[in-house]
């Protein structure tokens, strides 16, 4: 049985196995056809996609009421902070008890600058898909260490 992750190819003949093997994906020495972006962080360890990754997934979360904003106060702008709460203040009247998990399904991070970063990612919540878009600049925190912080949201 071939699973998802695994590339079928034919062996060279003389090749002393079944006529098929699987081999597991990424192939190794082989490039990838489509480029992968360039993704650049303070940590080279962490790609800064599987962390907007999260980051959207609890942005999402605090849009449709199942975190609280105060969550994401040290990763926002004041004034993004501020139209946030604004925003969950007033989805949280119209929606009173109506509460199911919304899910980020896809992320697609462009880098502007090596320091700015745009984030576009979409999420699924009722059935419907919406999408969420955020602009992350890499700022000096009050240790003196790289850290990226939330400085544009929009979402629809």
């Amino acid at each position: 049985m071939r699973t998802a992750t695994a590339l079928a190819v034919l062996v060279p003949f003389g090749a002393d196995s079944p006529d098929d093997h699987q081999i597991p994906l990424p192939i190794p020495g082989v490039r990838p056809v489509l480029p992968v972006p360039v993704e650049r962080g303070p940590e080279p360890g962490a790609p800064l996609r599987e962390r907007t990754s999260r980051f959207l997934q609890a942005v999402v979360e605090v849009l449709v009421g199942e975190r609280p904003t105060r969550q994401l106060a040290g990763w926002l702008a004041p004034d993004v902070y501020r139209a946030l709460e604004r925003r969950v203040a007033i989805g949280n009247q119209r929606a009173a008890g109506r509460r199911s998990s919304a899910r980020v399904v896809s992320v697609h991070v462009s880098m502007i600058e090596p320091t700015i970063a745009e984030v576009s990612g979409r999420f699924v919540h009722h059935r419907r898909s919406r999408a969420v878009a955020v602009r992350l600049e890499l700022v000096t925190d009050h240790r003196d260490q790289p850290c990226w912080r939330c400085t544009a949201l929009e979402w629809a």
